[in-house]
């Protein structure tokens, strides 16, 4: 069924694993993307990838890493296509120094029902820039390129520290964004009083 002819909306759907079930059309049309998994350059001295929407970061994954590359964001799951990862312009824990995917997608082309369009920084920019973090309501991605992370060498520099409140939290935050690329916190919610935030 072309694209122009489907009933009511149109979305696109990957894996199902958007907060908040972003990627539902109730009654209306859900284009599966996860059949769009094909990889189509890989360039292992720049660290630039070019694949189809509905590959999966966790087969992404296995290719780069060998070859001393990482994703440039990781969200809390592997499990998420690179359609998925654009509409949704998801962050991980390198928020601070990296920021969002999108900041490293460097082309993509998107089906609408009034063609195919090529977007980058520079083409198409408006569409380019409503279809990151667009929640698919633009289009569906056909397939998308964009900028790996290299990865430094095989072993972790890690520092672990404990709080004991969420003002000694924002201290230690603030003070690790500077020096480290990645930062993570947990933080007991059951805890109260002068404990609260540890």
């Amino acid at each position: 069924l072309p694209l122009n002819q489907a009933e009511g909306t149109v979305l696109p759907f990957g894996y199902g694993r958007s907060y908040g079930d972003s990627c539902l059309n109730n009654g209306n049309t859900l284009l599966d993307a996860s059949t769009m998994r094909r990889f189509i350059a890989f360039d292992a001295e720049q660290g630039l990838l070019r694949c189809e929407a509905g590959v999966m970061f966790a087969e992404i994954l296995d290719i780069i890493v060998p070859k001393g590359w990482f994703l440039p964001v990781s969200p809390g799951t592997k499990f998420v296509s690179v359609g998925g990862a654009i509409a949704n312009d998801v962050h991980g824990k390198n928020h601070h120094s990296m920021g969002t995917f999108g900041r490293h997608v460097t082309q993509f082309e998107l089906l609408r029902s009034d063609g195919k369009f090529l977007c980058s920084p520079t083409e198409n920019s408006d569409l380019y820039c409503a279809t990151i973090g667009g929640l698919g309501l633009t289009g569906l991605i056909l397939w998308a390129e964009f900028q790996l992370a290299k990865i430094d060498g095989p072993y972790i520099d890690q520092e672990i520290i404990r709080f004991g409140s969420l003002e000694e939290f924002f201290e230690i935050a603030e003070e690790s964004e500077e020096h480290f690329k990645y930062t993570v916190a947990w933080i007991d919610c059951q805890a109260s009083g002068k404990q609260l935030g540890r």
